[in-house]
């Protein structure tokens, strides 16, 4: 699921053919230069990442950046190490050498958090999909989560018991204006629904049980943790098809951040070690929600 480094994956076929033109007649070998060269850069990568080596806006402190937290992503402040990304930051954290105490929180916004601007964190976690348009703008670290949209209704609303696409041909569905759910609305139903963007999610969810609108689209995760806790009256009927590629969430980071290398080594060392696995386990209740068609 995770990509190597690029360099790496480079790197190893000169290293094979190097091997192979100077073997002779199963002789030792002398001097492998390719391989010496794939240590050197293995050596130096790790060198770069290590503890009180990183480039952070602050020495000795990993600044993180995230909005009003909110489950299943934080239970909590983000301090409390409880909730889906806050754990995710700390592990993310230890992974680069750095303590509970040199983890330093920063409020910012979703839009601060996209936008080409310099930032006020090393890193934000805040559920930001991987995109393409993004990328252009800042970097992603590797994904720790493919997620899907899913769709929140009313428990005595009349799509209660809606379980395909087009039960809610007609409806006012709400989603959030800078983020997936609105491309992924557009996909599903086209102009068979009336689509409202809301600035947040928690304003869609409002109008939801209001009655302004008829169903709430956003990320399934946040949408189960939002019709369990926040708003108990409403339920998450099904997720939407994917558009394109499976959506995946990464860490965010300046554009040519040098943590970024970093950044992802540390991810995919937590996905390789079921670190990851157990968080999304621990966290997030959506494995048994089904894809409406």
């Amino acid at each position: 699921m995770r990509a190597r480094p690029a360099s790496v994956a480079v790197l190893a076929p000169a290293v094979l053919l190097g091997l192979a033109a100077c073997s002779t007649d199963g002789a030792p070998d002398a001097e492998e230069p390719g391989a010496t060269s794939a240590e050197a850069t293995a050596d130096a990568t790790a060198d770069a990442c290590a503890a009180g080596e990183l480039p952070t806006l602050t020495d000795g402190t990993l600044t993180v950046g995230a909005g009003e937290p909110f489950e299943p992503w934080y239970v909590g402040e983000p301090t409390s190490g409880e909730g889906f990304e806050s754990a995710l930051v700390y592990a993310v954290a230890d992974e680069l050498g750095y303590g509970e105490d040199d983890v330093v929180w920063e409020t910012v916004t979703f839009e601060q958090i996209i936008s080409p601007a310099i930032k006020p964190f090393d890193l934000a976690a805040y559920q930001t999909t991987i995109t393409e348009e993004r990328a252009e703008a800042v970097d992603f670290s590797s994904p720790y989560l493919t997620s899907h949209q899913g769709v929140i209704v009313a428990d005595d609303g009349e799509y209660a018991d809606a379980s395909s696409l087009a039960d809610l041909e007609g409806a006012r569905i709400g989603v959030t204006a800078a983020q997936t759910s609105l491309d992924a609305a557009e996909a599903a139903w086209g102009d068979a629904v009336e689509i409202t963007p809301f600035s947040a999610a928690g304003d869609g969810m409002t109008a939801l049980t209001s009655g302004t609108v008829d169903a709430m689209v956003m990320d399934v995760d946040q949408g189960v943790a939002a019709s369990t806790v926040y708003f108990p009256d409403t339920q998450v009927v099904g997720t939407l098809p994917d558009v394109g590629e499976p959506e995946q969430l990464g860490l965010v980071l300046d554009k040519d951040s040098a943590l970024t290398e970093c950044v992802s080594q540390a991810v995919d060392a937590l996905e390789a070690d079921g670190t990851l696995d157990g968080l999304r386990t621990e966290w997030l209740k959506s494995d048994d929600i089904p894809e409406l068609s």
